[in-house]
């Protein structure tokens, strides 16, 4: 047998049967759930192996181009779009208001549904009355589409239609829309004018309602209400052609509203045994009144702008209790909005919620307001708040002028359970500032052997609140938490 050449390649054959081991059989097969490479499959291959409705539920969540767009990634995802719940947010489509329009109704005709999510921010119709006809059309069908079968979330305003120097003219709301209703759990409704009746039968398994700038009657938002038999929380902005606005629900929790425009200027919370937020944002010249709301533990903002306020048996006139005799023992935090630091109103104010634990003070300058009848504070009669329960104080647009000092220093010396006092500063702010204000507040004399003092810049402040978000424990606090630490640097 001839020896192998020195510098000559082995055969093709000679080679296989070295790389399948001593046995020279064939070499083993890689394992399937490896790459070409011998690593483990990528996290494409692992997402594309999940079961279709777990990828149908992904699809879902994703913005509408990219979920469309995942029929393009393989033959398996190829079906799985349009049988995913259609998640259609218009204002991911274009930047165009009518092209927009053109291909909601383009998606609505191709997806079979269902639904989970519909959101079409200011829809407008062309003005010139043929197209305007067939607009109009088109939307009445969308409602219409088994695109948007078993919908639960629906978010839908419109273009006004025109505009007087008396009036607005407002988009009517499709009545094909209430076909919706037996699914919907979250609806947002804005700028059109509800129809004037709605069917008895309606039932809306709503737990978050929003209607902002629409034209409502008294009757028809009331059987609005009476049909959401689970709602919990409800935000109501700009309500016209009403009169005094009743409220009652047995599950209703956080209640928001603004400038509501009634035309008696009233909002009358009937009964609301489990409502423990009223937040009133903007809202002026109207009358709240809380006939029955037991558990209410979360008020405000109020101010002087507000004509009148009931609370079961207390009464304020505009921010004055007129009466100190029927305290409210539930409400634990509490805004109060002035256009000047007004330790008297405050105090006044504070007697009425012997057990308040968190305080915002917002100083406005454009809130022209005066206030009268304030009864001078007595030390000899102390705040019981201030005795036993006040654990925090927000100062919201602090200044460091002499009359905020003497406000300031007034609870450094008497809040006795107090823990932080947040100063929210407009104007940039150095140490050397914050050393002086230390000095002039008398912190060393604080009342509170446990009270910190905070200075923040003011960077932002939100003057609407979350009305819906009931995982947050304070929903001023989301107004009030965005800034830097004056000290620190560090974003709070």
């Amino acid at each position: 047998m001839k020896k192998k050449k020195a510098g000559v390649a082995a055969s093709p054959a000679a080679k296989r049967r070295e790389s399948g081991g001593a046995g020279g059989g064939r070499p083993r097969k890689r394992a399937r759930d490896a790459n070409s490479d011998g690593n483990p499959p990528s996290h494409g291959d692992l997402i594309s192996s999940l079961p279709d409705e777990i990828l149908g539920t992904i699809i879902s969540l994703l913005p509408t181009k990219d979920g469309a767009r995942t029929q393009a990634l393989s033959r398996r995802w190829r079906p799985l779009w349009r049988s995913s719940p259609l998640n259609l947010n218009a204002a991911d489509l274009s930047s165009n208001q009518f092209k927009r329009f053109s291909i909601v109704s383009r998606i609505l005709s191709d997806h079979p549904g269902p639904a989970r999510r519909f959101s079409f921010p200011f829809i407008r119709l062309h003005k010139a009355k043929k197209r305007f006809a067939e607009d109009a059309a088109q939307i009445e069908a969308w409602f219409h589409s088994r695109g948007l079968d078993n919908l639960k979330e629906l978010d839908i305003s419109f273009d006004l239609l025109g505009r007087t120097p008396e009036t607005e003219k407002r988009y009517p709301l499709p009545l094909s829309m209430f076909r919706l209703a037996p699914t919907l759990l979250v609806a947002r409704i804005g700028f059109c004018d509800f129809p004037t009746e709605i069917a008895p039968s309606v039932n809306f398994p709503l737990k978050q309602l929003t209607l902002t700038f629409i034209t409502i009657s008294d009757e028809v938002l009331h059987g609005v209400l009476s049909a959401c038999h689970v709602l919990e929380t409800l935000f109501l902005q700009e309500i016209f052609d009403m009169g005094c606005l009743h409220i009652s629900s047995p599950t209703l929790r956080s209640l928001g509203f603004s400038s509501l425009s009634l035309g008696k200027e009233e909002l009358v919370i009937v009964d609301a045994p489990r409502l423990e937020r009223l937040l009133c944002s903007l809202f002026e010249g109207e009358t709240i009144r809380v006939i029955s709301a037991p558990k209410l533990k979360i008020l405000g903002p109020l101010s002087p702008l507000i004509s009148g306020i009931e609370i079961a048996s207390l009464v304020f006139q505009g921010i004055i209790p007129a009466s100190l005799t029927h305290p409210i023992c539930t409400v634990k935090i509490l805004a109060l909005k002035f256009s000047v630091p007004d330790l008297n109103t405050v105090l006044d104010v504070l007697r009425c919620f012997p057990c308040l634990e968190k305080l915002y003070i917002i100083w406005v300058k454009n809130l022209k307001t005066s206030v009268k009848n304030v009864r001078r504070y007595d030390p000899l009669d102390p705040v019981k708040c201030l005795e036993t329960h006040l654990r925090v104080l927000v100062l919201e647009n602090y200044e460091g002028s002499e009359e905020g000092v003497g406000f300031a220093r007034f609870f450094v010396l008497n809040a006795k359970v107090v823990r932080e006092i947040l100063f929210r500063v407009n104007e940039k702010i150095d140490k050397k500032w914050v050393a002086d204000q230390h000095r002039l507040l008398g912190v060393e004399t604080k009342a509170s052997q446990d009270a910190q003092f905070v200075f923040r810049r003011r960077s932002h402040f939100n003057k609407y609140f979350d009305v819906h978000d009931l995982s947050v424990a304070d929903p001023f606090n989301r107004c009030f938490v965005d800034g830097v630490d004056a000290l620190s640097g560090e974003a709070c």
